[in-house]
C-alpha cells in the first residue's frame, strides 16, 4: 500500500499525483491508475499557501457546495443530503451527540450512499474517533482524481473534522483517508506537468527560506 503523510495538505496533494503519474498504470489509454493509496493531512488546514497558490477557487467552492448545500453546483451531483449519521441525520449533530456521551465509542460513522441509479458518490464512509483527547477522522474514497479534485474533496472532509472537533471542544488532529482509486487524466496531463514543475520549485524555495 502506498502511504503518504505529510505537515501540510497542500504537501499531501502533490506527493498524491506525482506518485500517480510516477507509478500508476494506465487504465483505457485515458487515465493513469495508482490502486490503495492512504494519505494523512493535518486536519487545520487553514493558510495553506499551497493550495491558495495552485488550487482552483471555483473547484473549492464548487466542491464546498458539493458535502454542504442543497441546491445546484456546477459539479452537478451533491453529498449533503446523501450523508447519514449513527442517527440518520445529515449535519453531524447525532456524530456529535453520540461522541460527547460515549468519547470511546467506535459508531461515529457518516455513510454516503448513492439515490440508486447507479452513481456512488466517491467519498462513501467518514468515521470521526476521539483518542487520547485529540479527534481523529478517517474517511474511504472509491476514487479520487489527484490532480483536480483530491484537495477540494480533503477541504471538505477537513472542514467536518473541525465541525465536530468544536462541537466537542477537542482538537481536530488529522484526517487519514484511503483511496481505492487515486487517479489522472490524459487530457490533465501538460497542466500537470507545469504543476508539479512549479510545485515542488515553490516547496524547494519554500524549505530553503525556512533553513536561512
Amino acid at each position: 500500500m502506498n502511504d503518504l503523510r505529510f505537515g501540510s495538505l497542500g504537501e499531501t496533494w502533490i506527493k498524491l499525483v506525482q506518485t500517480t503519474v510516477r507509478t500508476g498504470n494506465s487504465v483505457d489509454g485515458k487515465s493513469i491508475e495508482l490502486l490503495g493509496v492512504q494519505v494523512i493531512f493535518p486536519a487545520e488546514v487553514e493558510g495553506d499557501e499551497f493550495i491558495r497558490q495552485f488550487g482552483d477557487s471555483r473547484m473549492i467552492a464548487e466542491m464546498n457546495n458539493v458535502f454542504f448545500a442543497d441546491g445546484a453546483n456546477a459539479l452537478r451531483h451533491g453529498y449533503a443530503n446523501l450523508m447519514r449519521g449513527p442517527d440518520g441525520r445529515h449535519d453531524l449533530e447525532d456524530v456529535i451527540s453520540l461522541l460527547r456521551n460515549k468519547p470511546a465509542s467506535k459508531r461515529a460513522v457518516v455513510t454516503l450512499c448513492g439515490p440508486g441509479d447507479g452513481k456512488v458518490p466517491c467519498v462513501n464512509v467518514v468515521q470521526f474517533l476521539i483518542r487520547a483527547g485529540v479527534l481523529h477522522t478517517i474517511y474511504f474514497a472509491r476514487g479520487q482524481d489527484a490532480y483536480k479534485k483530491f484537495y477540494a474533496d480533503a477541504l471538505c472532509l477537513a472542514k467536518m473534522a473541525r465541525r465536530v472537533a468544536d462541537g466537542l471542544g477537542l482538537p481536530a488532529g488529522t484526517v487519514s483517508g484511503f483511496i481505492g482509486s487515486s487517479h489522472v487524466y490524459r487530457e490533465d496531463q501538460p497542466a500537470i506537468d507545469d504543476f508539479l514543475a512549479r510545485g515542488n520549485q515553490f516547496l524547494l524555495n519554500g524549505k530553503s527560506k525556512g533553513a536561512r
